[in-house]
């Protein structure tokens, strides 16, 4: 079909339902952890509440839009069961438009783009495309910010085991010296004791001397070790902070990547800055298309008459089949319209199945916790009445 298989597009009000979607600052977020990390479990309830009412939310937004969806198959199925006679006149509406589009194809030949898929694409979503703008940059600048913590998080981790080897190596050389030393001092002791009995002189002195650096190199050794010891769990617990903020920080990272992926497929980009130029490009064109269809209103009015004819069907939604006007002809379309909306159902029920785990994780949470802690009882309960939380 023609680049204006869309044209039609330009003078008919189409609604798309978007999927919304905030998220905190990821600097916010580990700021946030990293106190959590410090304070008591009556805190980690006011974590777990937050990990279950942003769970909620997000499914919430997310089964909107599934909904959305299944209701473009409800069209569907509506359209496929209409009575033949019907459907023989949306079929002949739907070839005057695609000859009308062909004839606009043709006149701007020149100024053709961006391919017509794209140009369907950007005008049923016109009206969102500033939200859709600003959901977008939000979404990438948390990837990168989330991409950039963790990063900082794994080299954190590489940097305290790497402390905890060089630890634990030099724990090993200070035993061997307090072997080598203890054993050579013995030894020394020893010797110095027989050669007084042999020759029947006093060597008291010295042997003491030697036991008093004995002594004193023991009491070195033992503050070494235990400064060792300490700075050896000071690293392991740094490492098992940053281990932590990892998971912490994955979690928002799977459903950020998740969004901006279902967002990046919906939309058939791989930025924002794509979609910008896209936009760009439509802009030029629909001003061009502005400017033939002055001089015609038939596009229009079959428009019209298609959406009417739908509507009285049954169609809800019948603008979106006008822009579709090529699957109301066509089976094969018709095959690739439902296969992109069954991806999309997939996508969406992934990402449902997902937040629905992270609630469900937060409630057992919650409930091992007061296992744990029975004196937080009546703190927890005070929390879920905050949060609206059903046990």
């Amino acid at each position: 079909m023609g680049f204006l298989n869309t044209v039609k597009d330009i003078f008919i009000k189409t609604e798309i339902t978007e999927e919304s979607f905030e998220y905190e600052s990821i600097d916010s977020f580990l700021s946030r952890q990293e106190k959590r990390d410090e304070e008591g479990p009556d805190d980690d309830v006011i974590y777990k509440c937050d990990q279950i009412v942003d769970a909620t939310y997000q499914m919430e937004d997310l089964r909107v839009e599934y909904e959305m969806v299944t209701s473009y198959f409800a069209d569907i199925q509506t359209i496929e069961q209409l009575p033949q006679d019907v459907r023989q006149q949306i079929i002949d509406i739907a070839k005057k438009i695609a000859f009308l589009e062909n004839e606009t194809t043709q006149f701007l030949r020149s100024d053709d783009r961006i391919s017509d898929e794209n140009f369907r694409m950007i005008q049923g979503v016109e009206k969102e495309l500033t939200g859709v703008f600003g959901q977008l940059k939000d979404l990438e600048d948390m990837d990168m910010k989330i991409k950039r913590d963790l990063k900082h998080l794994e080299a954190e981790k590489n940097a305290q085991e790497y402390t905890q080897n060089s630890i634990e190596e030099q724990q090993s050389k200070l035993r061997l010296f307090q072997i080598i030393f203890g054993t050579t001092s013995a030894l020394l002791v020893v010797t110095l004791a027989a050669v007084g009995v042999l020759t029947e002189t006093s060597l008291l002195m010295p042997i003491l001397l030697i036991l008093l650096v004995v002594a004193i190199m023991a009491a070195i050794s033992v503050i070494s070790y235990r400064n060792l010891s300490y700075e050896f769990k000071m690293s392991e617990a740094k490492e098992n902070r940053a281990i932590n903020l990892m998971n912490k920080v994955k979690i928002k990272y799977i459903n950020n990547t998740s969004t901006l992926e279902y967002l990046y497929d919906k939309y058939k980009i791989k930025s924002l800055r794509e979609l910008e130029y896209l936009y760009e490009q439509y802009l030029i064109m629909v001003d061009e298309v502005r400017k033939y269809q002055r001089s015609t209103g038939d596009l229009r009015e079959l428009s019209e008459n298609l959406t009417k004819l739908l509507f009285a069907y049954g169609v809800k939604d019948p603008d979106i089949w006008v822009k579709q006007s090529a699957a109301l002809m066509d089976n094969r379309e018709m095959v690739e319209v439902k296969h992109s909306l069954n991806v999309r159902r997939q996508k969406l029920r992934e990402q449902i199945a997902y937040n629905e785990e992270l609630r469900l994780s937060g409630l057992k949470d919650i409930k091992e916790m007061l296992k744990a802690n029975p004196e937080l009882r009546e703190q927890v309960r005070r929390e879920l009445e905050m949060y609206h939380i059903m046990m």
